[in-house]
């Protein structure tokens, strides 16, 4: 595998260095925030898995070793990533380039989809989604980094200075209040909580 620091563009920061960071205490973060995702997932008891903005394939990875039964497959905007996670085996899943704004699949082709870590970066939150609610039969797993949190740990750990600890990627910044409200506006929120310094919504289609 490359550095932490060989992300995929040359920049310092991405799912590359912050999946592949040895700090024991990111690491410790990242397991318990993983731990959590996957007891949801577990919980839906979803057959068929899209996971929206998949990258490098960590979360397929995670699920696969944490016992989830399922068919899964991946989409992300980035071919370079998707390449890098079929070179070194890491999501083990079919992967496919897409928009998350347009995702190619009919409504309701998979019981769940999961959309970790990526509202935050899409230009139109709202529109990304009802595009997940579209092609989920039942529910939706969606997390975004919880503010001021997230870029307060940022700071404090000396990334990001020049912004004040805000990931120079990210378009909007969720409180957890925010994120209850724009989950609300689109399903029922079955279950909203935190795993710092993220937060975590189950998302249940209406009707």
């Amino acid at each position: 595998m490359p550095s932490i620091y060989d992300s995929l563009d040359g920049r310092r920061y991405g799912n590359l260095q912050k999946y592949l960071n040895p700090n024991p205490v990111q690491r410790w973060l990242l397991r318990r925030y993983f731990g959590r995702v996957v007891e949801l997932v577990r919980e839906t008891g979803a057959r068929t898995i899209l996971d929206v903005g998949c990258g490098e394939g960590f979360t397929l990875k995670e699920l696969r070793e944490g016992g989830v039964e399922a068919a899964m497959v991946g989409v992300d905007n980035r071919p370079a990533a998707l390449a890098w996670s079929q070179a070194n085996g890491i999501a083990q899943s079919p992967l496919n380039a897409a928009d998350a704004h347009y995702l190619p699949f009919p409504d309701s082709s998979f019981d769940l989809a999961l959309c970790l870590e990526v509202l935050e970066h899409l230009p139109d939150s709202g529109a990304g989604l009802r595009e997940l609610l579209r092609v989920a039969r039942d529910c939706i797993v969606v997390s975004v980094p919880h503010e001021p949190f997230f870029r307060g740990s940022n700071f404090l750990r000396g990334k990001h200075l020049r912004a004040l600890g805000n990931d120079p990627e990210h378009l909007h910044a969720y409180s957890g209040r925010d994120f209850r409200r724009l989950a609300a506006a689109h399903a029922q929120v079955v279950w909203h909580g935190y795993s710092f310094p993220w937060q975590i919504a189950l998302v249940r289609k209406a009707g």
